[in-house]
């Protein structure tokens, strides 16, 4: 170590070497004698400055990067930050059109629902208002049995099948609804975009009960078109034209002080537009059958008696049983046990209750249409002129007054003053029971 320290200072003997540094002044030279430890010294301590000018500039230098390059980084955080928060804002503002597509989808969606909701209720409504008239017709029908008295074995029914139809074709019109009504529905509907599975999803939901819909009323359709002819033939057998009866059917929720102008609740939608078209000839088969079912209310299709009766005599041409002369006959005679109940065929007013005549004591009922019946030879008669009655009312008591030759009733039916075969209508009303 020795040997190295004396090398290091005969090397810095060298490099600093005892010098002198003259400078005149005024004159006069002066010299300043510096020692070889003096320049060390001196050269140590510019040096030392050399290095830390050197160390600050560089120092300032990393530092004005070091700032720099933290600014550029601060501003691609702050970039990348806006762009997530834009990023996100635009998600959002997808989320909410999103929302704002499905909702105003469904919203659409329930209101068409709605709305073909409250048509069949009102439909379906209306229609079962018209088979409890007719159960109630039938069961009162029931009551009084055919002409001869006899009731149904099997139990009451609404209507006989008088044109039974084939159940196959039946299923394949079913099954062609059902084909009709997914194909409706099956186009228009989303196929791309965000909303496309939320949307297709509700559709399909609203396209099934669209289908349920559609089968519905093509059922409802054709119940009342079948119970309609049902009506029609029964009517017919009466041989009173129909068209005499029946008033044309209107729309059903007609009243007074309505108008407008007409706007078309499918217009752009073709599966709408086959609803209501399918709605309307439903609806139109309700009207029809409701019109029908009112008329029968006042057809009489009873007999006047509903205890046990005996036929004696029939409509027409017939020899009088009491000078054996042939005569017309204008009714059909009943025998029934003495004081036995007469009773109202079909509901109406009491037009005539007194004595007549040949037909003794006789009661007259108008029942609206141009229907009339009479009840004649009565021992008593219960009602009064002007008097309401319904189906099976009591009108008076079985007797033998006036032209008669024993208890019986002589009971007729005229339509517009014409006297009909009473026996056809106790026929038609024996149809509307039996099974």
């Amino acid at each position: 170590m020795s040997r190295r320290s004396g090398k290091v200072r005969r090397v810095l003997s060298r490099i600093f070497k005892e010098r002198q540094i003259y400078h005149r002044s005024d004159g006069v030279v002066h010299f300043i004698s510096m020692s070889s430890k003096s320049q060390i010294a001196l050269a140590t301590i510019v040096g030392a400055a050399l290095l830390w000018v050197a160390y600050a500039s560089v120092n300032v230098v990393f530092k004005e990067q070091i700032i720099v390059a933290k600014d550029r980084d601060s501003r691609i955080m702050e970039t990348t930050y806006s762009k997530r928060i834009h990023d996100a804002q635009r998600a959002y503002d997808d989320v909410s059109e999103l929302n704002q597509i499905i909702k105003q989808n469904f919203d659409e969606t329930m209101a068409d629902i709605s709305a073909r909701h409250q048509l069949l209720q009102n439909m379906v409504e209306r229609k079962t208002s018209v088979d409890q008239g007719l159960d109630t017709l039938a069961t009162g029908l029931a009551e009084a049995g055919g002409p001869s008295g006899q009731h149904p074995t099997n139990g009451n029914r609404i209507m006989i099948d008088v044109n039974p139809g084939e159940p196959t074709p039946r299923q394949s019109r079913i099954e062609a609804t059902r084909r009709q009504g997914a194909e409706q529905v099956r186009d228009g509907g989303p196929t791309n975009g965000t909303a496309s599975e939320a949307i297709n999803s509700m559709n399909k939901a609203a396209a099934d009960l669209y289908t349920e819909q559609m089968l519905l009323l093509a059922s409802l359709e054709e119940k009342a078109n079948n119970k309609r002819d049902q009506l029609r033939m029964i009517l017919q057998t009466t041989g009173v034209p129909i068209e005499s009866v029946v008033t044309p059917a209107k729309i059903s929720n007609i009243t007074l002080a309505q108008g407008g102008p007409f706007i078309d609740i499918a217009v752009g939608d073709e599966a709408a537009a086959k609803f209501y078209q399918h709605a309307n000839r439903a609806s139109g088969a309700v009207d029809e059958l409701a019109a029908l079912q009112k008329a029968m209310l006042n057809v009489p299709l009873s007999s006047p008696l509903i205890v046990g009766r005996r036929y004696t005599s029939s409509f027409g041409i017939r020899r009088d049983p009491i000078n054996g002369k042939y005569s017309r006959h204008n009714g059909i005679d009943f025998a029934a046990p003495w004081a036995s109940p007469i009773t109202a065929t079909a509901d109406g007013v009491v037009k005539f209750a007194g004595t007549r005549s040949g037909f003794g004591r006789l009661v007259e009922i108008n029942h609206g249409n141009g229907f009339v019946t009479r009840y004649a030879h009565m021992n008593r008669i219960s009602v009064k002129t002007g008097q309401k009655v319904s189906l099976h009312d009591k009108v008076g008591e079985l007797g033998s007054s006036g032209r008669s030759t024993g208890p019986h009733v002589h009971y007729e039916v005229l339509f517009k003053g014409k006297p009909l075969n009473p026996r056809r209508f106790i026929e038609a009303g024996r149809y509307v029971f039996e099974s």
